[in-house]
C-alpha cells in the first residue's frame, strides 16, 4: 500500500522542488513544466487575480508588472491591465521575466504562451489553490519570487482567526455559490472554510461535490426548502463572474418566500470564494459583521 504523505512531509517535497543545489529557483508547476530561474524574478506579469493578490500578500507587489482585467484595480494602482485574452505581444512589451497563469487558462491561451517561451519568457502554470494546499502553493509561489519563509504569515493569520471565533450558537448559513441549478460551497471549499472562521455553521455540510476538487455542489430549490424548514438563519448569495445576479433578480425568484426569516445578503465573490491570502481575514471579518451584527462574544 502506498505510504500517504502528511501535510509536512508533501511541503518539504515542495520545497525541494523549489531550489537547486547550485542557488538557482527550480519550480514544477501544474501543467508538468519544469522552470528554471537564475535568480528571483522582479517582473511578472499575472494573468489571474487569485496569484496576484497572492503575490501582494507575499509583499511582492513591486514585482508586479502587469495584471488581469480581472484584478481588482484599487490594488495595483498604475500596473498596466491586460485584457482577458490579451495577446503575447502586448505581454511581452511589459517586459516581464515570468508570466503566471492558472491551467484553467491554458487552453485558450495556447498561442500566447508558445509565443512567450519562444521569447525566452519563463511561464509557470498553478492551479487556484484549496485549503489543504495553500502553504505548497505559497511555497512555490513565493520561490519565484524570492520570498523567505512564504508560508509563516499564511499559517500565523489562520491561528490568530481560529482564536476569534465567536463562542456560542453558531447562525446556520446557506451559500448560493451559483443560480444556476443553484449551487452551494463544498464542505471542504474556501467559501466554507470563510464561513467556518466567522463563526457561522454550513447548514449544507453534506453537498456533495459537483467533481472531485470542485468548490461547487449541486443543491436544488426542493433540497433547499427543505433545508430551509429547519431552519436557515442567513442566505448568502455569491455574486460576481460566477453569479452575475442583483439582489433584485433574488428577491424575485417565485420560491424565495420559502426561505422564511432567512436573512438574505449579497455577498462579493472575492470575500468569500477567491483563495486569496490576502483578503482571507478581510473577508472573514465582512462576514463576521454580517453573522453578528451586535457583534460576538469572542473565546
Amino acid at each position: 500500500m502506498a505510504r500517504r504523505l502528511t501535510l509536512p512531509a508533501a511541503l518539504l517535497l515542495v520545497l525541494a522542488s523549489c531550489f537547486s543545489a547550485f542557488g538557482e529557483i527550480r519550480v514544477s508547476d501544474d501543467s508538468g513544466r519544469t522552470v528554471v530561474l537564475e535568480q528571483a524574478a522582479r517582473r511578472v506579469v499575472s494573468l489571474y487575480a487569485g496569484h496576484s493578490e497572492n503575490l501582494l500578500a507575499l509583499g511582492a507587489g513591486n514585482a508586479i508588472a502587469g495584471v488581469s482585467a480581472s484584478d481588482d484595480p484599487a490594488l495595483f494602482p498604475g500596473v498596466p491591465v491586460l485584457p482577458m485574452r490579451a495577446d503575447g505581444e502586448r505581454i511581452l512589451a511589459l517586459r516581464p521575466d515570468l508570466v503566471l497563469l492558472r491551467p484553467q487558462g491554458e487552453a485558450a491561451a495556447a498561442g500566447v504562451i508558445r509565443l512567450l517561451e519562444k521569447a525566452g519568457v519563463p511561464v509557470v502554470s498553478l492551479s487556484p489553490p484549496t485549503w489543504e494546499t495553500m502553504e505548497a502553493y505559497l511555497a512555490r509561489l513565493g520561490a519565484l519570487v524570492g520570498a523567505a519563509d512564504p508560508a509563516r504569515p499564511w499559517r500565523e493569520t489562520v491561528s490568530a482567526l481560529e482564536r476569534t471565533v465567536p463562542a456560542g450558537n453558531r447562525p446556520r448559513v446557506f451559500l448560493e455559490s451559483a443560480s444556476r441549478g443553484l449551487m452551494t460551497c463544498s464542505p471542504s471549499s474556501w467559501a466554507a472554510r470563510v464561513i467556518a472562521l466567522a463563526g457561522g455553521e454550513n447548514a449544507a455540510s453534506e453537498a456533495v461535490p459537483l467533481r472531485s476538487g470542485s468548490p461547487l455542489a449541486p443543491w436544488g430549490e426542493e433540497r433547499l426548502l427543505a433545508l430551509a424548514g429547519e431552519g436557515i438563519d442567513v442566505y448568502l448569495v455569491q455574486a460576481g463572474a460566477m453569479n452575475p445576479v442583483t439582489e433584485r433578480d433574488v428577491l424575485a425568484r417565485p420560491w424565495i418566500s420559502g426561505l422564511g426569516n432567512a436573512r438574505i445578503v449579497l455577498v462579493p465573490e472575492e470575500c468569500v470564494s477567491r483563495p486569496s491570502f490576502l483578503r482571507l481575514e478581510e473577508g472573514v471579518e465582512w462576514l463576521r459583521n454580517v453573522l453578528y451584527p451586535e457583534g460576538g462574544k469572542k473565546q
